[in-house]
């Protein structure tokens, strides 16, 4: 059984490519050859494909290195591959079905063929710019080189004297000239929108990178229906001039929505567009700001509001424009029996980049001293102390579930921040202190069961009396009820402190088997196996977003928060877990199935705790591990109250609270440096930065914890914050997000600052 664990996530992949060409692996030959996009290259024993790409100079897509983001994801032509984390998690049915795998993460097994889609950089200058409206702006740019795109995708564009670059959808359609034309909204306080607006642009150089996306039309002949609002009407106006060129006959709408008419643009080009469009094209202006007494005889309203006025049960949907509209656009398609797969969308988001934070620490960077090292076992302290404290019964027990709140709460209080940025040379130390979490939990685990069973298990009490001279039997046989109530609480601590904060790094690691094996173990003895699950490919993928079950909205109380997450978030793992299983053609009912496996990990430290304890001691341990779970939704509550984010936009470290309280941040192996920990997730605690200007906690975790625990403080404190991380942090689509987010949260405050 346990050898299983270890390899859930190592399994063999082989081209699926329709044409197979055998491949036998010369067993004496110590590299294989790896062919990317006819490029070949060595790969040494046990190296994966990503390393040996760079490594050799091969310009090879990726980012974070560790399987967690699926950058480096390419396409199997030929060859076996062993993996080493569950791909299933992070590529789509599609790609799975057509060979994709992650090179950070597949060591060839034999000469393998790899195809790699590398996006190109193309230079050219601009030649025209236009200012279309008061906020709208068109620039045509020559390339040097045609660009390969399909109309309706966007490129990374930068632009000759501001270091800035942001992504564009292009305008037009492919063409022979090499021209490329670009609809830009101005943003305020948006670096290039604001340059390319107020600058004289002629002349100067450009570079694009792409072209990217999945926005393009569809090869069928069912009616289409296209709706635009802002910059949004580029893809579209490229999709529409790509459209004649194939001489496409399918029926068209294009509904265009602005605030007021001076908002309207390419209202000429696309007239003539309907004029030589060969099906029918209808073409819907609507304005949701336009005064009443003006001249205007069109369409009224939100662009949204006329959608079910031009639908059919056959109609595929193309939506362009800031995220509300293309969300609301979304949901009314989807209850007027559009389906999921007959709409395609394409957001488009204004984010400043400059939000992310970026610190440069190397000349605070420091080589790390046995200190750097020593602190961290300060964890493992707070573990053993805990276990003599509940072995020792009594005003012993007591005192050091107290001393616990104290050492916290006042600790951080006093000891200020740790801002330090070490270098460690030596990570496998850093690494064994993680590991050794097991068995100190499976001490406290043991000892604590060990003080509520009716008997002297195993002769454990007898045997520590002979040793210390102290008597634990009596001791334990003299505990009140009161002191086993703190006794409960303190193991619950524990399993939260020892068990989840460990195993939410361990878990992290999802290319070390032993790190998996042991992280899972850790968070059976609150339940919680599935948070490997959910956690990992869930929760960081939808972070501060609606969809995240462990993000609060804006006015939740934190009781209501652990019964909700931890609802949702079992069924969010179910549903992940599940689908990885159909994709890897597995049984649902089987043992590769880690959501059920988990739980049975679970179940079978409740049977211990009944063999160690009896009946009292297996509901010491349930009651213990339930409360050790109820802190991880605490903590989960804390981390992301009241933060919004657009899905579609990478997650940044203002996307979550940060702490850099000393005390906490020394026992809990730098958990409290979340604000990191979110924008790269598989950075290693050691090498996680403080981010001291990213939004910040109440305090460190426990006070914090006790405070959330006070729904009206809680609130009182809070509230302030969240109005600040509108201010300072939100980009111009999160501040919408949070509008709705304040309307919805039921609080006075929030509601009334939508008006500032």
């Amino acid at each position: 059984m346990e050898r299983k664990e270890l390899d859930m996530f190592l399994t063999d992949r082989t081209s699926t490519g329709k044409t197979k060409v055998s491949v036998k692996r010369d067993t004496e030959k110590m590299t294989n050859q790896v062919i990317i996009n006819g490029t070949s290259i060595q790969v040494r024993p046990e190296e994966n494909i990503l390393s040996a790409a760079l490594r050799q100079g091969i310009d090879f897509p990726h980012s974070c290195r560790v399987g967690g983001c699926a950058t480096c994801k390419c396409q199997l032509v030929e060859g076996k591959v062993k993996e080493l984390t569950e791909t299933g998690y992070l590529l789509s049915d599609e790609e799975l079905d057509n060979g994709f795998i992650l090179a950070c993460q597949s060591i060839p097994q034999t000469d393998v063929s790899i195809r790699v889609e590398n996006k190109e950089t193309i230079y050219g200058k601009v030649f025209q710019q236009k200012i279309l409206t008061d906020e709208i702006c068109e620039i045509s740019i020559q390339l040097d080189t045609k660009l390969n795109f399909n109309a309706g995708q966007y490129v990374s564009l930068s632009i000759e004297g501001l270091d800035a670059e942001r992504n564009y959808s292009i305008a037009n359609a492919p063409n022979e000239k090499g021209i490329v034309r670009f609809i830009i909204r101005k943003v305020p306080n948006g670096k290039l929108s604001n340059y390319i607006f107020n600058e004289p642009l002629v002349g100067k150089k450009a570079k694009v990178k792409g072209a990217f996306g999945n926005f393009y039309l569809r090869e069928n002949k069912n009616p289409i229906l296209m709706v635009a609002g802002g910059s949004g009407l580029a893809p579209i106006l490229a999709i529409l001039e790509q459209g004649i060129l194939n001489g496409i006959k399918r029926p068209l709408t294009l509904l265009f929505g602005a605030r007021k008419k001076e908002d309207l643009y390419k209202i000429n080009e696309i007239q003539k567009i309907e004029k030589i469009w060969k099906g029918k094209f209808t073409f819907v202006p609507i304005l949701s700001e336009e005064p009443k007494n003006s001249s205007w005889k069109g369409e009224r309203g939100l662009v949204t509001s006329k959608i079910k006025d031009h639908l059919t049960k056959d109609t595929e949907a193309y939506l362009c424009g800031p995220p509300p509209m293309v969300d609301i656009a979304t949901k009314e398609l989807l209850q007027s029996g559009i389906e999921k797969q007959s709409i395609f969308a394409d957001r488009f988001t204004t984010i400043d980049h400059s939000l992310s934070l970026q610190i440069d620490d190397k000349k605070t960077r420091y080589k790390a001293s046995f200190f750097d090292y020593l602190k961290f076992f300060l964890f493992h302290a707070v573990g053993l102390t805990s276990v003599v404290s509940l072995l020792m019964g009594g005003t012993y027990t007591t005192i050091g579930f107290f001393s616990l709140l104290f050492f916290y709460i006042v600790g951080d209080a006093i000891s200020g921040d740790d801002k330090s940025t070490p270098s460690y040379s030596k990570p496998e130390i850093l690494t064994l202190q993680l590991w050794m979490a097991l068995p100190i939990l499976s001490l406290i685990f043991f000892c604590s069961t060990w003080t509520v069973s009716p008997t002297d298990t195993l002769g454990f009490g007898s045997w520590l009396t002979d040793l210390f001279g102290y008597d634990f039997n009596l001791a334990k046989a003299n505990t009140p009820t009161l002191v086993h109530f703190y006794a409960v609480i303190l193991t619950g601590l524990m399993i939260g402190l020892v068990g989840t904060i460990t195993a939410h790094e361990l878990t992290h690691r999802t290319w070390d088997p032993i790190s998996m094996f042991i992280g899972r173990w850790l968070l059976a003895f609150s339940f919680d196996t599935i948070f490997s699950i959910e956690h990992v490919y869930g929760h960081h993928r939808y972070v501060s977003t609606t969809e995240d079950p462990a993000t609060a909205p804006r006015g939740r109380n934190v009781y209501y928060h652990i019964l909700a997450s931890t609802i949702k978030g079992n069924l969010s793992a179910w549903k992940i877990e599940t689908k990885r299983l159909k994709r890897k053609n597995l049984s649902i009912l089987s043992y590769h199935n880690a959501f059920l496996r988990g739980h049975l990990m679970s179940l079978s430290l409740v049977g211990l705790a009944y063999w160690i304890g009896g009946m009292p001691g297996m509901f010491f341990f349930i009651a213990a591990g339930l409360f050790g779970k109820t802190l991880l939704e605490i903590v989960n509550y804390m981390e992301h109250y009241g933060m919004v984010r657009l899905p579609e936009e990478p997650v940044q470290p203002r996307h979550s609270w940060n702490t850099n309280k000393r005390i906490s941040s020394w026992t809990m192996f730098n958990l409290t440096r979340h604000s990191h920990h979110h924008a790269q997730g598989e950075v290693a605690y050691q090498d996680l930065r403080p981010y001291p200007n990213a939004p910040m906690m109440i305090s460190g975790y426990l006070t914090t914890i006790v405070v959330a625990l006070i729904p009206p403080l809680w609130h009182y404190l809070m509230i302030p914050k969240v109005m600040e991380w509108d201010k300072k942090f939100a980009s111009p689509e999160e501040l919408e997000l949070a509008k709705i987010a304040n309307e919805k949260s039921g609080i006075a405050r929030l509601i009334a600052s939508n008006k500032e």
